[in-house]
């Protein structure tokens, strides 16, 4: 076989590689997966559809607050997002777009979710049922997400209105726990009631110490949702009994849990 020859089956043989990479990529990643009915809502975030799989769709941008379920506690307003997620979409068609990543950790196909031309997504930022939550490389729709939320905020609408009025769950005080026993729930939401000490911050995080026995932590890009309610943290929260809803993680032999809206950190008597 001449060195002409080579050459050309070898182009060929590229050629032939990269097309089946091509259509696989872009098979994985087409922004249109078959249309789908809703067969049932889980929360504001998440739905089952009538696919071989039964699968889950973990709407992608946002996060809405966590429904109480067996075992765990409800958040402020998780009724709320998921009876609206219900009425845009159960026992409808919808249509998934995908982004960069098109599976969760947990399974789940990851999707912007359209009914005709309305996102979901979308709509329950605007209804103040969700908070912004964009996880690189899945960023597509980063600037409709963030307007989004801001119309919410501005209009003072679900978890952005009067703090008084969003209350937790009635069933949560089947959840609450002795504070010195958090450290037994670790991984586990649960509701804990505490005074804070002292509150120590710096660039990176706000910590709130609940009676040298439980760390309540605020990052610094949800300092923001604080603030949109003129709550300064570092300084409203020193020496008040609160009530905190959240997952038990360890760090350094101490039990916290991470707060990323004041309704999770209500003042109580």
């Amino acid at each position: 076989m001449n060195s002409k020859r080579r050459k050309l089956l070898f182009l060929l043989f590229f050629l032939l590689v990269f097309g089946i990479y091509y259509l696989l990529e872009k098979r994985e990643k087409s922004p249109d997966l078959a249309e789908h009915n809703v067969l049932s809502v889980i929360d504001g975030d998440t739905v089952i559809i009538d696919d071989d799989k039964k699968s889950r769709i973990r709407y992608l941008g946002i996060d809405t607050p966590e429904i109480a379920y067996q075992g765990s506690p409800g958040d402020p307003m998780s009724e709320e997002a998921k009876d609206f997620n219900a009425k845009l979409v159960q026992g409808k068609t919808v249509k998934l777009e995908f982004d960069e990543e098109k599976y969760d950790v947990y399974g789940r196909i990851l999707a912007y979710v359209y009914v005709d031309d309305l996102l979901v997504n979308e709509e329950l930022l605007k209804e103040g049922l969700a908070t912004a939550l964009i996880i690189e490389p899945n960023g597509m729709y980063s600037e409709i997400i963030f307007d989004a939320l801001q119309q919410a905020k501005n209009n003072k609408k679900g978890i952005w209105g009067d703090l008084r009025n969003l209350a937790p769950p009635p069933g949560n005080s089947e959840f609450r726990v002795d504070l010195n026993k958090a450290h037994r729930y670790e991984g586990k939401r649960i509701v804990v009631k505490g005074r804070i000490l002292d509150v120590r911050k710096s660039d990176n995080v706000i910590v709130l110490n609940m009676e040298d026995k439980l760390d309540v932590v605020i990052f610094p890009d949800d300092w923001n949702n604080f603030q949109h309610f003129d709550i300064d943290p570092e300084k409203f929260y020193k020496g008040k009994t609160v009530e905190v809803i959240g997952r038990v993680k360890m760090r350094r032999g101490k039990p916290g849990i991470i707060v990323d809206h004041p309704m999770l950190l209500r003042s109580s008597p």
